[in-house]
């Protein structure tokens, strides 16, 4: 007689070592390519630079940029410094413009970017994202200063 668990076992073994069938779906990130929070220009610039690398080096990508409001922070802070990111990378790397997409996702307990090639099939929002309901503060003085500093930023 035939030992039938241990062809079983074999099969199992077998199919736990091939890669599974994805028909060609793209899967999704489980983990965001890059996170960070109210970094210096220059330091955020090497992360784009990284960006913008993983983004040209596959054409069936595209760049996501994701921005987070710190609770009860300036207003319209997260959303400059995404139009400056996605400036950078279009304009300083050369990535074509509809290749990079910004976007405002909420607020988290401080302003935070993250940055994430996908494929076009992809749709957001990550599983990976956790946001917070909040409101923006007031527009006080120091929040126009710091606004200015992040517009007036180059390469």
């Amino acid at each position: 007689m035939v030992n039938f668990s241990g062809i079983l076992l074999s099969l199992v073994i077998i199919g736990s070592w091939l890669p599974p069938d994805t028909n060609g779906a793209p899967s999704l990130p489980t983990t965001p390519f890059d996170q960070y929070g109210a970094i210096s220009w220059e330091d955020e610039k090497a992360r784009l630079d990284n960006f913008a690398i993983q983004v040209q080096n596959d054409e069936k990508l595209i760049g996501y940029i994701l921005v987070f409001d710190a609770l009860g922070g300036c207003p319209g802070e997260a959303q400059a410094r995404a139009i400056r990111a996605k400036r950078y990378v279009v304009e300083h790397r050369g990535v074509a413009w509809n290749r990079v997409i910004w976007r405002r996702e909420g607020y988290l307990e401080g302003t935070s970017t993250m940055l994430q090639p996908a494929p076009r099939q992809v749709s957001l929002p990550y599983p990976f994202l956790s946001t917070v309901v909040g409101k923006d503060g007031a527009l006080t003085r120091p929040c126009m200063i710091r606004l200015a500093r992040i517009r007036r930023s180059r390469w």
